[in-house]
């Protein structure tokens, strides 16, 4: 019986990358092996990271089914923390409750984690991949290693792959272009930095100044325009 640690499950619409918009069931797996501190604090959503804060449930691939089953939404988002690190459980979920093809999914990852779980590729819409800048600003030099691994960038499948990279300050363009040129990447998304309405709106002309300049896709954060730092929507 596979187990995982689950920190939310919960219905909303997809804020960010090519399924903006769309109605969602949004899965938060507990853990990561980076540690971002953009701006010198925690990644978004510490409580996914940080074991000071973590609230996560042990489920089984059936508890999780029962969970979804409660919503309308037919397309699941898996997100952390770092889903990867969890994909044969997602692998095995999806081929479990896809008997009629009903469940579409989309994988919100850091891009350091091999893909190796093919039966995902069955029911995927694409991996929302937000590979880590310097800006980043892991907490250290043994994360600041991690976060870009050239195995696991390759290993994304190009067509149902989205590079979408956060903009902190205007050197990050710099390495964008870099990875962009070293990986062959096709379909980029730059997104302003920020956890609050107001960061969002503050720094989204510089990011959409760059997406004009480049022609790069400009992706916001619909759901913290809207619901601003709460959680669950």
């Amino acid at each position: 019986m596979m187990l995982t640690q689950i920190t939310e499950v919960f219905e909303s619409i997809q804020g960010e990358g090519a399924n903006t918009g769309t109605p969602s069931i949004f899965v938060r797996f507990f853990g990561c092996n980076l540690r971002c501190q953009f701006e010198g604090s925690t990644c978004d959503t510490p409580y996914a990271v940080y074991f000071k804060y973590k609230d996560a449930k042990e489920y089984t691939i059936e508890k999780l089914f029962e969970e979804i089953k409660k919503f309308n939404s037919t397309h699941i988002v898996f997100t952390g923390g770092e889903p990867m690190l969890y994909q044969n459980f997602i692998g095995e979920f999806m081929e479990h409750i896809n008997k009629d093809n009903e469940y579409t999914c989309e994988i919100e990852s850091n891009g350091t984690i091999p893909f190796i779980c093919k039966i995902i590729n069955r029911y995927l819409t694409h991996f929302n991949l937000s590979v880590k800048l310097k800006s980043s600003n892991q907490k250290n030099r043994n994360f600041d290693i991690l976060r870009i691994n050239p195995e696991a960038i390759r290993s994304y499948p190009a067509n149902k792959s989205i590079f979408k990279f956060v903009i902190t300050n205007k050197n990050d363009i710099k390495e964008i272009l870099k990875l962009v040129k070293a990986f062959d990447i096709k379909d980029v998304y730059l997104m302003p930095q920020g956890t609050t309405r107001e960061d969002i709106i503050k720094n989204s002309d510089e990011v959409i100044a760059l997406c004009k300049l480049f022609q790069f896709k400009f992706s916001s954060r619909l759901h913290i325009l809207l619901w601003d730092r709460k959680k669950g929507v």
